[in-house]
């Protein structure tokens, strides 16, 4: 493979950015780095993968970063020497692809020892299904397919696409809208505590507890829409005036409620990571943390209408339609988080504001190609990720080749929490409220 025919990046000097940090300072007591996987049909060989691996994160500075703290104690991007991603390699035999990622879940990444992307394949002579997984400081869900995309681009032996952007989302959203950020970086943690609660979901909710990490799996499970449905759900949710996020964060209410109504005594919150690259970045396809995130509240009245409750849980979303709405609040909670420099600090805000029962990330439409040469992208999975809390329950979502990828992921699963999300989409594709 050649190298030349695409540029290597030098490493980064400088300080986390606040969103970036805050995902380093949760990551020192539970791990909460994350997975994509892509199923991949064509002729390829091990080395090629690992070749490929290496090309993309010589590609990425970040990737061969470390992270510790300076003299100041900020945390800081440190340059490391660059040598090969891990890979670990299985035969693909019908093995449950789902067990490897929960085995990358249940592996921490150090973030002192870079790489911070490691990777599993299960192959075989003419089938692979290759699970990335990358520290969460360096990336979101968005740009870890993005660098599946340039895997397999290098594995088939074409040149990268991706921008090699490195700074934190702050400064990009900074200088592209001309805004002062809002809070000063001198906050104390318990001012910015106080104000990013404001900026929570307006139910009074105890703070969620942290588990106790003791090296366990989690449990993976995985299920995919037809296409027809996954056409079907699109359409309706444009014509019942919500989307498809909202339906999926609606239905994850009502299985859960039919499944174990034991956990939602209280209106169940559930948190929705919000895609800064498509709203304020122009589709930005770098790898980095691009990614904020607001709290949907079920309003708790035991309504069984799936329409009704996505059109309520979408009420969360108000004022994000604007990107120069949405730039202010993403600069002024970025601003809240700057002053906060210690784990259990993060570990308060985040129990506090995020204090979510489930989470829906939602990658929308994937818009890499299907083909690259003689490999074909057969589907995408994720993110797969378990940020710590005990009990939650996290759905990854991705639409690609026109069919819905879903992907629960929990340390305590709620039992067949997948299929029965499927049943209350299927049962309100079937009628109206």
């Amino acid at each position: 493979m050649n190298s030349l025919t695409n540029p290597v990046v030098s490493g980064i000097e400088r300080p986390l950015g606040s969103m970036e940090k805050f995902f380093y300072l949760l990551n020192q007591d539970n791990s909460n780095h994350f997975a994509i996987t892509g199923e991949v049909t064509g002729p390829t060989r091990i080395d090629q993968w690992q070749d490929g691996l290496d090309l993309v994160a010589h590609h990425s500075s970040v990737v061969w970063s470390r992270i510790e703290r300076g003299s100041d104690g900020v945390p800081m991007f440190r340059s490391s020497p660059r040598g090969s991603v891990p890979l670990k390699v299985v035969s693909y035999d019908g093995s449950r692809w789902t067990d490897e990622v929960a085995a990358q879940l249940a592996q921490p990444i150090d973030e002192t020892k870079p790489p911070l992307l490691r990777a599993t394949l299960l192959h075989s002579a003419e089938r692979s299904i290759i699970v990335l997984a990358a520290h969460h400081s360096i990336s979101d869900g968005m740009s870890l397919t993005f660098l599946l995309g340039d895997l397999l681009r290098a594995v088939s032996g074409q040149n990268l696409l991706r921008s090699q952007e490195s700074e934190a989302v702050e400064r990009l959203v900074e200088r592209r809208y001309r805004a002062t950020q809002l809070g000063a970086s001198a906050h104390a943690p318990e001012q910015a505590t106080e104000q990013a609660t404001e900026q929570a979901a307006p139910i009074t909710r105890q703070p969620k507890a942290f588990r106790h990490q003791d090296g366990s799996a989690p449990r993976v499970e995985a299920l995919r829409l037809s296409s027809n449905m996954t056409r079907t759900l699109r359409e309706r949710a444009r014509s019942e005036r919500t989307s498809v996020q909202s339906a999926l964060v609606a239905a994850l209410v009502a299985a859960s409620h039919r499944l174990a109504p034991e956990a939602c005594a209280e209106p169940m919150r559930v948190i929705s990571p919000v895609d800064l690259r498509r709203r304020l970045l122009d589709h930005s396809d770098h790898l980095g943390m691009c990614a904020s995130a607001v709290v949907l509240a079920d309003d708790g009245t035991g309504r069984t209408a799936l329409w009704s409750r996505a059109r309520h849980l979408g009420q969360g979303f108000a004022g994000l339609e604007s990107s120069p709405t949405l730039a202010e609040a993403v600069l002024a909670k970025h601003g809240a988080l700057a002053g906060v420099q210690e784990t259990a600090d993060a570990k308060t805000i985040f129990a506090n504001v995020f204090a979510g029962d489930a989470a829906v990330t939602n990658l929308g439409v994937v818009t890499l190609p299907q083909a690259f040469g003689s490999l074909v992208l057969d589907a995408v999975w994720g993110p797969a990720i378990a940020v710590g809390l005990i009990g939650e329950q996290v759905i990854g979502a991705a639409t690609f080749n026109d069919r819905l990828h879903l992907v629960h992921t929990s340390y305590a699963p709620i039992k067949g929490l997948l299929d029965q999300m499927s049943a209350e989409l299927l049962d309100a594709l079937a009628n109206f409220d």
